[in-house]
């Protein structure tokens, strides 16, 4: 490993080796980013060869390129972010919560001699 640190890989040397590497792995633009990774296993397999072979051609971690990769704004990794419910999801989600406090609610009152009646 050299003593570069993230900051110290410029924009275009990152890019250069990055260009062949996408290339053979045949990583494509598809609208979310360079390097997309979401929950889906290829793409998590995909983003660890990427990065280990970055890192053995520039000599420093996969952290600190993954790190780097995603301030220059060329990793979208989603993994860690949960998506901000709409306006909607929040007014389903209030009226099941009701409705699931109604169930137990009548559930407190109920005796099962009323089924029989």
């Amino acid at each position: 490993m050299s003593d570069l640190t993230g900051l110290e890989i410029s924009r275009q040397t990152l890019e250069a080796h990055l260009k062949p590497v996408l290339e053979h792995y045949d990583v494509k633009w598809r609208g979310h980013g360079v390097i997309y990774v979401d929950y889906e296993h290829y793409n998590i397999q995909t983003l660890s060869l990427i990065l280990n072979d970055l890192s053995r051609d520039l000599g420093v971690s996969s952290q600190v390129i993954s790190s780097r990769l995603v301030e220059l704004g060329l990793l979208n990794d989603v993994r860690g972010v949960q998506p901000a419910k709409n306006r909607v999801e929040h007014i389903v989600d209030s009226i099941l919560h009701r409705k699931e406090k109604d169930i137990d609610t009548d559930m407190d009152d109920f005796e099962p001699d009323e089924i029989y009646d």
